[in-house]
């Protein structure tokens, strides 16, 4: 056999603190096989970016490597020197990061932050450079490369500068190419776009891949062989397969039993990894999963479990992993969908959101440009006590511009917005600040929505600062929400760079349930969380809902989360609903192409299951040139002369289902 690409053996890292030494890699050993895309699976904080950055060496500087080699090409990168780093780095080993708005320089223009990358190849011409460059372009599918080699990316949208990052990786056909949560930030139609893509080009230039990610789907889609990680040891690795039908270890159980998209039907809570990961300043002696195993026994409390071979090319580190072997799955008890009341909570019709486009001088230098973008249009919906209705579409769709306005975070153009049977739209700051206290948001970004210079506890209080406490014990009144949603005390000292994902978005929760309002809006709640702590989450705002009778609006682009928690489903596309009915009849039974196109991208925690083909080609158009006719008409397979022209009007069918589309899907 070829030898490895990359070969990690031993591998050990410790980062220096003022608490002592986090032992964030203890003995990692795995290989990345020639022509192979090998996955790294793991909870946050269990070493995955910590690996790639000790590959690259693009560790922080109190890091100290201290035990190990990783040999690329015949030589250990643990010990070059930083010449000879930089004479690999984007070319013989290229990286494409998790964010990929902030991937590429915002004042350089894409073509040149392109050739300048083949700053080594002095025989090439600068027309050669730009040749090779715009090829580039055009193979991860930008059309008009030519046109656009000369734009600044923030004139591109986030899954375009995510193909231009893989562009700009792959330009010096390197031999190793990583992809550290790639998808992050994308929706469900640009991540089955990404993986086609690297699937696609990763045969083409014949690289071999590292690709990091928490998505089991994702790594199901994509990978040959995958890397199970905890708390920075290997747990178990294996091909792809072996791995999700033949797991021997337990979190690689619990990993795969704990993600919403095995869950095809609502059920009563999704299951959770019990605990949290341990603290790596002390690592514990014996297994360091016992404390979260079911399966553990005294041994595992007292040594290490070795490292055993279980099948070919598959092993892992258990004591107990001959009990996983006819491990029957694990079973979800079923949920109904609530009716609701009688009576509407909130009821919106006709609402449309306007953003303008430019200033004064934009409107001299262009008078006959548009002078506004039209983000919601005509968007109607009713939610009932007790309810909660899913809002899903791809980004850009309008679904955040539609929560804000419902909120009067941001104003309406016109139409309705009536809550507990009052106009909401029209009220001043002033009119609107008693109903501020029934409606509440839970932002897109955890962290980002908590002021970094205040105490937790001051936080979560922050609601009855503005509102008034009327006489309310403020400290009893934090330790309760902080016990309703699963919070310790620990935390009121805490500050909100000192919390986990998970855990931000918990005191995210508490905010929003401080005034013990009635509706809540959620913005995507489970962004970029594990599949552990996701099923917390989701778990906490149903026994919530139960508790308090709570009224969610929940946006998401993550199909399967909203297939669990949602009792009525919304489908949005470039600021309309083109969709919406019971979450069950759209989810088995969708009447409009572009609601079975996204629920077609779902990528599948199957390796069986991979898809052929894209369920969507294409990116939703601009706001500021929308299609005549029907609006998704340039990427519906179903399209036609009449789609062009005439755009279709909503029609009621059974049960309050509603659907804007001229030829609606057989059998639906």
């Amino acid at each position: 056999m070829d030898a490895p690409v990359l070969s990690i053996r031993d591998l050990s890292v410790d980062f220096r603190t003022m608490r002592g030494a986090v032992h964030a890699l203890r003995n990692v050993s795995f290989d990345v096989p020639q022509n192979r895309i090998v996955g790294v699976l793991g909870e946050s904080g269990c070493g995955k970016s910590t690996l790639i950055n000790t590959v690259t060496r693009l560790l922080a500087a109190n890091a100290d490597i201290i035990g190990g080699e990783v040999m690329f090409d015949g030589r250990d990168l643990v010990r070059l020197s930083e010449p000879e780093l930089q004479s690999l780095r984007g070319e013989k080993i290229s990286m494409v990061f998790q964010d990929p708005m902030t991937a590429q320089n915002p004042v350089i223009s894409v073509g040149r932050q392109m050739t300048d990358i083949l700053y080594r190849h002095t025989h090439l011409s600068a027309r050669q450079k730009r040749d090779l460059a715009t090829g580039m372009l055009h193979k991860v599918g930008i059309s008009d490369p030519e046109e656009r080699m000369d734009q600044y990316p923030h004139e591109f949208s986030g899954g375009m500068r995510q193909r231009i990052s893989i562009a700009m990786a792959l330009m010096m056909n390197p031999s190793l190419f990583i992809a550290d949560e790639p998808t992050t930030a994308l929706d469900v139609t640009m991540e089955a776009q990404f993986i086609h893509l690297l699937r696609e080009l990763q045969k083409d230039i014949g690289c071999s891949v590292l690709f990091i990610s928490h998505n089991l789907g994702l790594i199901a889609e994509l990978c040959d062989d995958v890397v199970v990680m905890y708390a920075g040891e290997v747990v178990e690795k294996g091909p792809i397969e072996e791995i999700f039908f033949n797991s021997r270890h337990p979190y690689t159980r619990s990993l795969m039993d704990c993600d919403p998209a095995q869950v095809l039907d609502r059920t009563a809570t999704l299951p959770t990894i019990p605990g949290r990961l341990p603290d790596l300043l002390n690592v514990p002696q014996g297994c360091i999963f016992r404390d979260r195993c079911a399966h553990a026994t005294d041994n595992c409390s007292d040594t290490a479990p070795p490292t055993e071979e279980v099948g070919e090319n598959h092993t892992v580190a258990c004591h107990n992993h001959a009990e996983l072997v006819n491990l029957p799955p694990a079973t979800h008890a079923a949920a109904e969908r609530r009716d609701g009341a009688s009576e509407a909570l909130l009821q919106v019709d006709g609402l449309n959101v306007r953003y303008p486009t430019g200033g004064l001088l934009r409107r001299i230098l262009y008078p006959k440009a548009p002078r506004y973008v039209d983000a919601v249009v005509d968007a109607g919906l009713h939610i009932r006590q007790g309810q909660t209705y899913g809002l899903a579409g791809e980004s850009g769709s309008g679904k955040s511009s539609l929560g804000r306005a419902i909120l009067g975070l941001t104003p309406a153009h016109g139409g309705s917005v009536r809550f507990l049977d009052q106009e909401m739209l029209g009220l001043s700051e002033h009119e609107f600040k008693p109903h501020r206290r029934e409606m509440s948001m839970m932002f897109q970004d955890p962290v980002a929505s908590l002021s970094p210079r205040q105490k937790v506890r001051k936080l979560v209080m922050e609601p009855f600062e503005i509102h008034g406490s009327n006489g309310t014990d403020l400290e009893k009144e934090a330790e309760a929400i902080f016990d309703m949603v699963g919070l310790s005390r620990d935390f009121f000292g805490r500050y909100a760079h000192e919390l986990s994902g998970g855990q931000a978005r918990r005191v995210g929760v508490a905010r929003a349930l401080a005034l013990r309002p009635k509706f809540i809006i959620a913005d995507e709640p489970t962004a970029g969380l594990d599949v552990s702590v996701q099923g917390e989450i989701l778990n906490l705002l149903g026994e919530l809902q139960g508790q308090l009778g709570l009224t969610y609006l929940v946006i998401s682009h993550n199909l399967p989360v909203l297939r669990h928690i949602s009792d009525r489903i919304g489908i949005m596309y470039l600021g309309r609903l083109v969709e919406q009915g019971d979450a069950d009849r759209i989810f088995s039974r969708p009447a409009h192409p572009y609601s079975r196109a996204l629920l077609d991208g779902i990528p599948r925690p199957d390796p069986r299951a991979r898809r052929k083909l894209l369920s969507i080609a294409g990116e939703i158009p601009s706001l500021s040139n929308r299609p005549q006719g029907c609006e998704f008409h340039p990427r519906c397979a179903h399209a036609t002369d009449l789609c062009r022209r005439v755009a279709p009007v909503p029609t009621f069918r059974d049960n309050g289902h509603q659907v804007s589309c001229h030829h609606p899907l057989e059998g639906s």
